[in-house]
């Protein structure tokens, strides 16, 4: 029995020795897969939301999956203000995005369920994954519509394009 408890115990001090091994739940992805996502967000996740949500999409993914596969993500509010985007309502030289702005543009994330919060907040922000679009219920839909109105643009024999 001890053997066994030695065993586990080594094999976790393993897993915990690789760096974000136990947060990943990610994994590696190919130039070819990151180019298969990317067409998928700009065909199917991106005309379901505002500029703000898309800035604050591509500014999540890029420090998640993009930077090394992990879809996990520590953010802080306050400091999404300005990393992202500047606000669109001032001119001022220093124009940060409102935190109320913030929060909003997170919730409509969730609603849609781009992203998802992991854990609470702490003082270096809340986790959250970030999802790719084959993980998103709301773009399944919508390339499911968009592949049903692009077949009734054809000649069902032939597969002769309309137009």
């Amino acid at each position: 029995m001890n053997q066994r408890i030695e065993k586990i115990r080594q094999l976790l001090n393993e897993l915990e020795a690789e760096p974000g091994a136990l947060l990943s739940g990610g994994r590696d992805f190919s130039a070819v897969e990151l180019c298969a996502i990317i067409q998928q967000i700009v065909d199917d996740l991106q005309p379901l939301l505002t500029p703000y949500d898309a800035a604050f999409y591509w500014f999540l993914f890029r420090h998640s999956i993009a930077k090394d596969g992990d879809p996990h993500l520590r953010v802080s509010t306050r400091n999404l203000r300005t990393a992202v985007v500047k606000s669109s309502y001032s001119q001022a030289e220093e124009n940060p995005v409102s935190l109320g702005k913030v929060q909003d543009t997170l919730r409509a994330l969730e609603t849609i369920g781009a992203i998802r919060k992991e854990d609470e907040p702490n003082r270096d922000g809340t986790l959250y994954r970030v999802l790719v679009p084959e993980e998103i219920e709301a773009c399944r839909n919508y390339r499911a519509e968009r592949q049903a109105s692009d077949q009734q643009l054809k000649f069902p024999s032939s597969g002769i394009e309309i137009g």
